[in-house]
């Protein structure tokens, strides 16, 4: 396998060389529409040539990541106890030799070579504060520490990022201490900002020779939203695959973030590239697990089924632990664990049902963790991320050559004419001319006119935004305020509206990218194009939150009267809870929140259409430029016939010679795919 690998990689690198010189013929010192796709292929290349595959670990707070990067690699060198990490990178690697490389916002660097060192460093610069924990410490690192460094931070800028970071107050702590902490963080940090550490790279003596070409990336936590830091980013972009962790308890997948980040990050993606690891498996029963599986395999059909993998870290951790134990040994350490209240149910569970038999119960445990399910679909992953990389070059290369061919046969055509009709000349110099009118006309009228369709003021978003909000006013007005159940019902429409609200963001984004692509131009790097998510100001633990403190609110309580004594009675007045009334506070709370959160909406969709018709504009003005000057060295280029026919001849072979390396590259690439 290595060795048929090695042999095509060569022969992709020979064809590349290839190219790169027949392309630089074509282009000469000129631009061309394709420019930026030649740097990427670069790229493309030069990781290829380094043998260096990206695997990317992404995932919710909170998700395991760093337990999971231990338990398979066998080694707990990442500190997981701990809610979250810093903003850094933590790169692993091949090495010879346990190495660790810190490098710090300074550019300074720290070298460790002891295994326990290395840990110690970790336990320290690996892991945040307790006291700061809740706050999301890589946004503020990176958006406002290392921004602005030793300058003076305005409030104005710490106002607005707080604003932005609301959705990721994941221990829902009070507004006020949230923002305090932020605060606090900032102004406790800055004078330290060149020691943050924004790159560790952990070099490791893999006994998986498949590994050796595989870099892993462990990398700071997804949103909620699915929203991740630019530095993660883009990593993300140039990953060759990607492993995204959620747990397999809580929240639906349908809501959770790997769904907004699989359709903003990953969509174009091979589906060998994506895995989903559910974790914390051991803590569902078989039925739940299988349950869960099998609706992610309905709902994320582009990823491949062996690649959705419910796994348990923690079990593999305990497995990895014990595995060179006798039984003896791994006696005493179960009855000290038991002593200690460490010992999770689902390894006593293993070790009864073992009866003290050694290989049974490491045959338990590695069932439970379900890594031998894992480990088999990242060993076939590791034979194809290889080729993946390759077939992923050659698409490019093909999507280069089509646009150089294009534009030999357009010159070919021209210097034909050209040598035998000037009249035919005249007539191809109108059709550049009309070509960059439409390219202008597009730029000027129909970008506008996008722009304005859905972005004005009572546009398509401001409409179908505040009908959707209008509905649900409605509905929920028709509720009985007095019901026992209006709490509930009111959460069960609240919820499915936001539900409603965030795929119409979504697919409102998508008809937007796909109605520029029909009427403007495709863009040559889709990567200009970001798409955003929505990120609801409410969630169950703030309705349920909400319910609970408005429940207690003396504006909850009615007056009623009543008559005390016996022939002498009283009227007298008390107070006692209302459902009504609780109802009506906690409707004109969500309704609140939903008119915040629809001028949210409003708001980002609106910056999403400027955004992206800005970057169309851009696009249709580089090849505006390119078709001006192709036009001007017509207008002033005057040759002898013979230079003519000799430019013919010259660009006929080109032709010729890439046409026949696409044949080339297109049945090589052909072949590629059979791996992936």
């Amino acid at each position: 396998m290595i060795q048929d690998y090695n042999k095509t990689k060569d022969n992709v690198l020979t064809m590349y060389s290839d190219f790169c010189n027949l392309i630089a013929m074509i282009k000469g010192d000129k631009s061309s529409t394709y420019d930026s796709s030649l740097e990427v292929l670069a790229e493309q290349v030069e990781n290829i040539s380094q043998d260096k595959f990206l695997l990317m670990v992404v995932g919710e707070a909170k998700s395991g990541k760093s337990t999971f990067i231990n338990a398979y690699l066998g080694i707990e060198i990442l500190p997981v106890d701990v809610e979250q990490c810093t903003s850094a990178i933590i790169e692993i690697r091949y090495g010879e030799e346990i190495t660790l490389i810190a490098t710090y916002a300074d550019g300074s660097t720290t070298d460790i070579h002891d295994e326990q060192k290395i840990k110690d460093f970790l336990a320290v610069n690996a892991a945040v504060d307790d006291n700061y924990r809740a706050i999301p410490i890589a946004a503020i690192n990176y958006e406002i520490l290392l921004k602005y460094k030793d300058r003076k931070i305005p409030n104005e800028e710490i106002d607005n990022f707080i604003k932005g970071v609301k959705g990721d107050n994941l221990y829902h702590l009070p507004e006020a201490e949230y923002s305090s902490k932020i605060r606090e963080f900032i102004k406790l940090k800055q004078p330290l900002w060149r020691k943050i550490v924004q790159k560790i790279e952990i070099f490791y003596p893999f006994a998986d020779t498949d590994l050796k070409s595989i870099e892993i990336i462990d990398t700071p936590g997804v949103n909620a939203d699915g929203r991740i830091g630019d530095i993660t980013d883009k990593y993300v972009e140039r990953a060759n695959a990607v492993m995204f962790l959620k747990p397999i308890t809580g929240a639906a997948l349908a809501a959770s973030s790997f769904r907004r980040f699989l359709d903003s990050k990953s969509a174009d993606r091979n589906k060998n590239a994506m895995f989903l690891i559910l974790t914390r498996a051991a803590n569902e029963i078989e039925e739940n697990i299988t349950r869960i599986h099998e609706e992610a395999i309905k709902q994320f059909p582009n990823i491949g089924e062996q690649q959705i993998i419910p796994v348990d870290s923690k079990v593999k951790l305990f497995y990895n632990r014990v595995k060179d134990m006798t039984i003896e040994e791994m006696e005493t350490l179960i009855m000290q664990e038991v002593a200690a209240g460490r010992l999770d149910s689902f390894i006593k569970v293993c070790w009864y049902d073992a009866q003290r038999n050694r290989d049974i119960f490491l045959q338990k445990l590695m069932e439970v963790s379900r890594f031998d399910v894992m480990n088999d679909a990242l060993n076939q992953f590791s034979h194809k991320v290889q080729y993946i990389a390759l077939n992923e070059l050659l698409t490019r290369m093909l999507s280069v050559i089509d646009k150089a061919m294009d534009t030999l046969t357009e010159n070919i055509r021209f210097n034909k004419e050209k040598a035998v009709d000037p009249i035919a000349l005249g007539n191809r110099m109108n059709k550049i001319k009309a070509e960059l009118e439409e390219m202008l006309q597009k730029i000027n009228e129909t970008v506008e006119g996008i722009a304005i369709r859905y972005g004005e003021t009572g546009g398509f978003i401001d409409k179908r935004v505040n009908e959707e909000v209008s509905g649900y006013i409605a509905e929920i007005a028709k509720i009985s305020s007095s019901s026992s159940s209006s709490i509930d019902e009111l959460e069960k429409i609240s919820f499915r509206k936001i539900d409603m609200l965030t795929q119409f963001s979504d697919e409102l984004q998508k008809r937007i990218v796909e109605e520029c692509d029909g009427t403007l131009i495709s863009l040559s790097d889709r990567s200009s194009i970001k798409l955003t998510t929505l990120k609801p100001d409410i969630t169950r633990e703030t309705f349920k939150k909400v319910k609970e403190e408005l429940r207690n609110s003396p504006d909850a309580q009615e007056t009623y009267k009543y008559e005390t004594g016996g022939c002498f009675k009283k009227s007298k007045t008390g107070t006692r809870f209302s459902q009504s009334k609780y109802f009506d506070l906690v409707k004109k709370d969500i309704e609140g929140r939903i008119e915040k959160l629809k001028n949210q909406m409003i708001r980002e969709l609106k910056c999403f259409v400027a955004a992206t018709t800005t970057a169309y504009s851009e696009e249709l003005s580089r090849n505006a430029r390119v078709k001006r000057e192709e036009l001007n060295a017509i207008s002033e280029k005057k040759q002898s016939a013979e230079e003519i026919q000799a430019e013919i001849a010259e660009n006929e072979e080109l032709v010729a010679k890439i046409a026949s390396l696409k044949d080339y590259i297109a049945s090589v690439k052909g072949g590629i795919e059979k791996h992936v």
